[in-house]
């Protein structure tokens, strides 16, 4: 039964997954609250803000469901209502009961995100939706230039089945697959990044499951797109039983090839973090090194990119000080070393999840789900590639 199939997965904080069978139990039992709670809650996990706002504000103030004010909060960022979600935060905080001060601390962090984002910083950087035949009503993100102007992305389709691709964002021709040996269909293939030279490309291979693991690979690039040589990333940067991934290749001024990487494995601050090895002249990797606490925190940071030229470094990060979801941050520094960190604002951030910004030579990507693009099942639930324009250093 889909109720206590939904309940199973909503007890193990499989909210994603709990969300489907909470949304088809509502229409089954619309008038049950705590089917209609639990979808609210859900809802937030799949990225339906409108969902979960519809669902949670009638259990604000009730008794039995005293934390209802803190999601529907959050709901009310990720829909750009930051003045409302002040007011809610506000009003959890003077009436908060709970013995575990977990979700009071959050509420002081998300209040202080929506202070921020009620009055962002305004950017330079001009975007605009990429306008090919790339992006669809499913997901499409980490878009990487080639030297001969073409872009190799990432897409996801309504099953969440993940091809590689490579298109001419000039002409009018479908995208194009990468080879087979690439697009293996028993893995999550995805965050592709050319080097410069165009020879080489790193990407992320994922084991499909609950927890899916995830490995960086590299491969040779030839001409006419073809891909060689394809093999998993030896040494200690892919680490069994974690997941390593949004590989970015860079050099610092000692000529020294640095693979920056996301990734849950211990020794980070929580969640995944942004880790750094750098490649010695025989070709293996030294063993990762935490970027530090000043880009990581206890929530997720990821899918980095390095400008070598400029030394600054962009990543995206969820903790509850961004304008809603995950923003995009960049930083001036290498390695363990870096400068104040400095939020993108508007218009790269947004109330939705903003993340894979890639600029060289100010034109370059960024990849979110914000109001505007085409939706399958509902507004803000899958990813667009935008195309970026700033004055070098990216801001």
């Amino acid at each position: 039964e889909a109720e206590n199939e939904a309940n199973r997965l909503y007890e193990n904080e499989a909210y994603d997954q709990a969300y489907y069978y909470y949304d088809y139990a509502n229409g089954k039992k619309p008038f049950d609250k705590e089917i209609s709670y639990r979808l609210g809650i859900s809802a937030l996990a799949v990225r339906d803000y409108v969902k979960a706002q519809e669902n949670l504000k009638f259990y604000i103030g009730k008794p039995e469901y005293p934390d209802a004010r803190y999601y529907y909060a959050r709901a009310l960022i990720h829909l750009n209502e930051y003045e409302r979600a002040i007011q809610q935060l506000d009003k959890y905080l003077v009436s908060y009961i709970g013995a575990d001060s977990t979700l009071y601390k959050l509420a002081e962090r998300y209040r202080d995100g929506a202070t921020f984002a009620a009055n962002p910083r305004v950017s330079s950087v001009r975007i605009d939706r990429l306008f090919t035949n790339v992006n669809s009503g499913y997901t499409e993100n980490s878009a990487t230039k080639t030297p001969a102007g073409t872009i190799i992305y990432t897409h996801f389709d309504k099953n969440s089945k993940s091809v590689i691709k490579q298109v001419n964002p000039t002409s009018i021709e479908e995208p194009v697959p990468l080879s087979s040996n690439i697009n293996q269909a028993e893995f999550i293939n995805k965050d592709p990044f050319i080097t410069p030279d165009g020879q080489t490309m790193y990407f992320t291979r994922c084991y499909y499951g609950d927890l899916p693991e995830c490995s960086i690979y590299i491969a040779d690039m030839r001409g006419g797109g073809r891909v060689e040589n394809v093999r998993k990333i030896s040494g200690q940067i892919n680490l069994p039983g974690f997941s390593s991934m949004h590989p970015t290749y860079s050099f610092n001024e000692l000529g020294q090839e640095v693979l920056y990487f996301s990734s849950d494995r211990p020794g980070g601050y929580g969640g995944m973090d942004i880790w750094f090895s750098i490649r010695l002249t025989d070709g293996t990797y030294t063993r990762p090194y935490n970027c530090g606490s000043r880009v990581n925190s206890d929530f997720d940071e990821v899918t980095p990119y390095y400008d070598s030229d400029m030394k600054v470094l962009y990543y995206s990060a969820n903790h509850p000080e961004t304008m809603g979801g995950f923003d995009i941050y960049k930083t001036k520094g290498e390695k363990r070393y870096w400068s104040k960190v400095v939020n993108m604002g508007i218009p790269v951030n947004s109330s939705a999840d903003d993340y894979y910004y890639r600029v060289q030579e100010a034109k370059g990507f960024f990849v979110s789900n914000r109001d505007g693009a085409p939706f399958a099942d509902y507004t803000n639930c899958c990813d667009d590639i935008y195309t970026v324009k700033a004055p070098r250093g990216g801001n």
